[in-house]
């Protein structure tokens, strides 16, 4: 429900923003309250992620928008997600 709320009240607000009742910066301070919560993934949880969109670490890669080598510190547990 709160999920409904919120994706409401963001929608009002683009309208506000669009028609010029609403600055950019709140705006922005909306887009923020709206996100989601990040979810951090362990190392093996992402091997599982990569291994059943049976994907290279180059492609994992390519689709999030990151490096290979970011991959495998992931992988590595040496850089969180």
């Amino acid at each position: 429900m709160a999920d409904k709320l919120l994706d409401a009240i963001h929608k009002t607000a683009e309208e506000l923003h669009k028609s010029g009742a609403m600055g950019t910066q709140t705006m922005r301070e909306f887009d923020a309250l709206c996100l989601s919560p990040i979810k951090h993934y362990t190392p093996v949880q992402i091997r599982k992620l990569r291994m059943k969109n049976k994907a290279s670490q180059a492609v994992f890669a390519a689709y999030l928008n990151t490096s290979t080598s970011t991959i495998q510190k992931w992988k590595r547990g040496v850089k969180n997600t």
